[in-house]
């Protein structure tokens, strides 16, 4: 049986799924984050391995019988990661084409078709946007110890740290997400703020951590609704970055993408987010798949089969 793969190699999860040639799921495998640039390369790489034989067990199927492959991947920002991320695939043996490239690029596919404007927001964040001229950019996607990833699960969770700073020194009140916090640390003291702080000088703060602000914020907490806004204007931001180096705002029309968790997870959010770019931009239209970029990437490999993205190798990193 042919079939194409896709994969979504994320902050904090990595899926892997494979399709016939009429777009039906054969099997999908997930698991948590083997991106290589949180575990390391050979352990990212021997992972890489593991998973895909599973996937490949899981419906019989066999090296030879796989069209294409397309990997979108954290932390392809250069060409050499690129041939780092392409080794990991090539290396399982597959005799077809495969396309590795940052995620967001496939985001930006899922999202728009490959022309437009996509904001991601999930545990980090970047936008990325693509004109009619195959003009590519990007904005933001830096880590957030350089105060990247506006607008991110990250971004929302040390915003909730702030907040919680103000209320060690008694500056504000104990509300909803005061208490979430708490619970969430086990009791929260100065003592605790500091270690949290030292802590996010050697790892990165958990994106889970934002949950608790989107809780707060549905029982109407006025400090988490405030961070969730906050978060949505600085994403918007940066986004205006990308429009402008595209000169969307010179167009009639084009397409915005709101693609990630936190847009999912926050109607709040995401409103906010709406709300602000089209005030900004009446002459966009905003849209939010329902797609994971595992369906988007496997998509984009039947495309490419179908002649569809002649532009393909134009979102690889050069």
């Amino acid at each position: 049986m042919k079939y194409v793969i896709g994969v979504d190699d994320g902050m904090t999860k990595y899926v892997i799924k494979a399709m016939d040639l009429e777009g039906r799921t054969l099997a999908e495998k997930s698991r948590g984050a083997i991106n290589r640039k949180i575990v390391g390369e050979k352990k990212a790489e021997r992972l890489v391995s593991e998973v895909t034989e599973a996937l490949l067990n899981d419906f019989g199927a066999k090296i030879e019988d796989c069209k294409c492959v397309v990997v979108g991947a954290v932390g392809i920002d250069s060409s050499g990661d690129l041939l780092v991320v392409e080794s990991f695939y090539a290396a399982l043996g597959f005799p077809c084409p495969i396309f590795c490239m940052n995620d967001g690029k496939v985001a930006l596919y899922g999202a728009t078709g490959g022309v437009g404007v996509v904001a991601i927001s999930s545990a980090g964040s970047i936008v990325v946007g693509r004109n009619e001229t195959g003009k590519i950019t990007r904005s933001g996607g830096y880590p957030l110890t350089i105060m990247g990833n506006e607008g991110s699960a990250q971004w929302l969770a040390v915003m909730a740290l702030k907040h919680m700073s103000r209320w060690v020194d008694e500056s504000v009140p104990t509300t909803k997400l005061v208490m979430n916090m708490i619970e969430h640390f086990h009791g929260f003291d100065s003592n605790k703020l500091i270690k949290c702080a030292n802590s996010l000088r050697r790892n990165l703060i958990k994106p889970e951590m934002a949950s608790l602000v989107y809780s707060a914020a549905i029982d109407g907490d006025e400090a988490a609704v405030d961070i969730l806004r906050k978060g949505a204007m600085e994403l918007v931001n940066v986004s205006r970055e990308v429009v402008q180096k595209l000169e969307f705002e010179k167009e009639s029309a084009f397409v915005c993408g709101m693609w990630g968790s936190v847009f999912h997870d926050s109607a709040i959010f995401a409103d906010e987010y709406r709300r602000l770019f089209l005030q900004e931009y009446p002459n966009s239209s905003l849209v939010c798949p329902q797609v994971d970029g595992a369906d988007s990437a496997a998509q984009m490999a039947l495309d490419y089969l179908g002649g569809g993205i002649p532009f393909i190798t134009e979102l690889e990193e050069k």
